[in-house]
């Protein structure tokens, strides 16, 4: 039983990682499509650039354990803003983003405990 929770906790860091990594490279290389969303949303496309520089630096910092649980808070934070807009424009499924957080929420948990340990 004790080799389950660093398997499952390095299984949550890399996907929620790789996603996070993926969506910000993503934004950037899709630019004019999310351009249109964001000011859709009614927001600057310098803040498309901050949103998708954010999730990229949250996907990697969610890659080291000592890390992690910051990562993991900084990209809740984001989902939290994401929720917002969608349920306050109406525009996109806030749905999709309560797994994100349900992700963000059990890395920073298993991590927490680790991020004063030596890596």
């Amino acid at each position: 039983m004790s080799r389950v929770r660093p398997i499952a906790t390095w299984i949550l860091q890399v996907l929620l990682g790789a996603l996070f990594i993926l969506v910000g490279v993503g934004k950037f290389q899709q630019w004019d499509g999310w351009t249109g969303r964001f000011e859709a949303w009614g927001y600057a496309a310098w803040f498309l650039a901050l949103i998708a520089g954010l999730e990229i630096v949250g996907g990697v910092m969610v890659l080291f354990p000592r890390l992690a649980s910051f990562g993991a808070a900084l990209i809740a934070v984001i989902m939290v803003g994401a929720a917002y807009t969608h349920a306050s424009t109406g525009i996109g499924s806030p749905a999709n983003v309560v797994v994100h957080l349900l992700f963000c929420a059990a890395v920073g948990t298993l991590r927490w405990p680790d991020r004063w340990r030596a890596a």
